[in-house]
């Protein structure tokens, strides 16, 4: 999963998500029908088959029904029945399966899968302790990568495993290794992988107010933020007490959040990069579905569930996601559109900025409402109402905002466009020899990223 959480509520969000990406791996692999037979066998991450089914390969592994969830490495044994196959308590769980269910079992192909760069477990006495009990961390983890180095392991798989004559329950809370479909804006979603000598091994308690046992020599700092995750990443906490590590700039259309998206810098330079909503988990996971959305797939219409749309307008509103909170007041027929249709007029704009103490911008003739996200402005609250009110300030735009990043929240902002008649009488580079000039580059550049402006109704003066 994409983020790191407690119980995981919200990913099951994306399970549909998930298993379309299970139906893309193509044609499923040769089957056969076998019983799952419970057998207390002392070798994790493995099952035995009769050597009958042996392919000639150096490392099989299987999975039950058509697609893979969780996998397993084959073992041989004379001594398994030809019909069955060989699974222990913890196994059958994960599988989902009864001891003697009977279902179809294919070979899976692990030759794309990664290797491990990191694997949190998550850990606790197989038997609650008569008394106290402290685990060693490092010798969980020598003992795990003892047990699973070569084999193939997922998200959330349960493992058995005798660490110094102790028998301890395992979970693989989260794991962390390189995404080729990754990107500057996505998360990782990498939920399989095989572990390494090099994997590095961070071990938590599963209840850390739990007093029947303490964990000692164990690694600062679980699975919260994937090592491998290229770019900077925003730790986001619910109400919930659920934690996202989230790409900085898949949260650029989120205002609200923009100290900890650029913190280190300009007037967030003391901030750190986390940052605390008041939204629950689930909410937030459909906010991020959004982003997402919006990211890969720009022209095409974000779907959610309408029963929802409540909460996702207040999560809207919270982080200051223009674009969702529209979408929502759109669907609850309530679109009061800060979008005007008509021409603004010029003088308007001025009397917004002198008189109302707003803060209204022009760029290439569109009207800009920033007013409320000033206060954030990496580069001080002073430079723009010092430089860009009253005048087209595009030519400045290009000077102080070379990354295309920052046309991303242009439409955050944009509220309507000047009449092609009041263009004429504002201040700009060609009048104001003080007002940079755009260059024909980027006023291309420009163009491109704002697709999404009107075509204004014209002023109309009304004579009694």
């Amino acid at each position: 999963m994409p983020w790191a959480a407690n119980n995981n509520q919200a990913g099951e969000l994306r399970l549909p998500s998930h298993a379309a990406f299970l139906k893309s791996q193509g044609a499923p692999a040769p089957s056969q029908m076998l019983r799952a037979q419970l057998h207390r066998h002392a070798t994790p991450f493995v099952v035995y088959m009769h050597p009958s089914h042996s392919t000639g390969a150096n490392a099989l592994f299987v999975h039950p029904r058509t697609h893979a969830q969780f996998v397993a490495q084959v073992a041989f044994s004379d001594d398994v029945p030809v019909d069955a196959i060989w699974c222990t308590d913890e196994q059958l769980i994960n599988f989902e399966l009864c001891d003697e269910q009977v279902d179809t079992w294919r070979w899976y192909n692990a030759s794309k899968d990664p290797v491990a760069a990191a694997v949190a477990l998550e850990i606790r006495p197989l038997h609650r302790p008569a008394t106290p009990v402290t685990i060693d961390a490092r010798a969980v983890t020598r003992v795990f990568l003892q047990a699973a180095t070569g084999k193939i392991i997922t998200e959330n798989e349960r493992v058995v495993l005798e660490v110094d004559g102790t028998t301890y329950f395992v979970r693989v809370e989260s794991l962390d290794a390189d995404d080729p479909d990754e990107t500057e804006f996505t998360m990782p979603n990498v939920f399989r992988a095989r572990v390494a000598t090099c994997t590095t091994v961070v071990v938590i308690k599963e209840s850390p107010s739990d007093a029947s046992y303490a964990l000692v020599g164990a690694t600062d700092g679980a699975s919260t933020k994937p090592l491998t995750a290229k770019g900077s990443v925003v730790e986001v906490w619910t109400s919930d007490d659920e934690v996202f590590p989230v790409k900085k700039k898949l949260l650029w259309p989120c205002i609200k959040l923009t100290s900890a998206v650029m913190a280190g810098f300009g007037v967030h330079k003391d901030k750190e990069s986390v940052v605390h909503v008041d939204v629950d988990c689930c909410t937030f996971d459909r906010v991020l579905l959004y982003l997402e959305h919006s990211v890969l797939y720009p022209d095409e219409p974000f779907q959610f569930d309408p029963n929802v749309t409540d909460a996702l307008l207040q999560a809207a509103i919270t982080v200051g996601c223009q674009g969702l909170e529209d979408l929502c007041r759109m669907r609850l027929g309530e679109f009061a559109s800060r979008v005007r249709k008509q021409a603004i007029p010029f003088a308007l704009v001025v009397e917004k900025n002198n008189v109302a103490n707003e803060r209204w911008l022009i760029m290439d003739g569109m009207v800009l409402d920033i007013t409320r996200w000033l206060p954030e402005h990496p580069g001080g609250s002073s430079i723009i109402p010092a430089e860009a009110l009253n005048v087209d300030c595009v030519g400045m735009f290009e000077i102080y905002h070379a990354s295309k990043a920052s046309f991303r929240y242009l439409k955050q902002f944009y509220i309507g466009e000047l009449d092609s008649k009041e263009r004429e009488v504002v201040p700009n580079g060609h009048s104001h020899p003080r007002i940079p000039l755009p260059s024909a580059g980027f006023m291309e550049e420009f163009k491109q990223y704002t697709k999404w402006r009107i075509v204004p109704e014209a002023i109309t003066h009304i004579s009694f």
